[in-house]
């Protein structure tokens, strides 16, 4: 993914919020507990089921523009998400 991928560690319950940005990759760091959600705005473009394996996933080697990205955990579980600027 490059060293300019920026990597973020998301954890615990939350909803984090990127803006405009190329999503170049989310890794799961431990075996999902809950579910990883990928938004554009409020429309859910990718999920990531409870009990997927530690690994790499949604990984785009040249990354996919949103306008308005946002992360959603919904259990307490460890995960990255790789970005760039767009």
């Amino acid at each position: 993914m490059g060293n300019d991928s920026n990597p973020k560690q998301l954890a615990g319950t939350a909803t984090t919020t990127f803006g405009s940005v190329l999503l170049m990759g989310v890794t799961i760091n431990k075996v999902l507990t809950g579910t990883v959600v990928i938004k554009e705005g409020t429309s859910t473009v990718g999920t990531i089921a409870a009990s997927t394996a530690a690994g790499d996933y949604h990984n785009i080697p040249s990354g996919v523009r949103y306008s308005s990205l946002s992360i959603v955990l919904s259990a307490g579980d460890d995960v990255t998400a790789f970005t760039r600027v767009a």
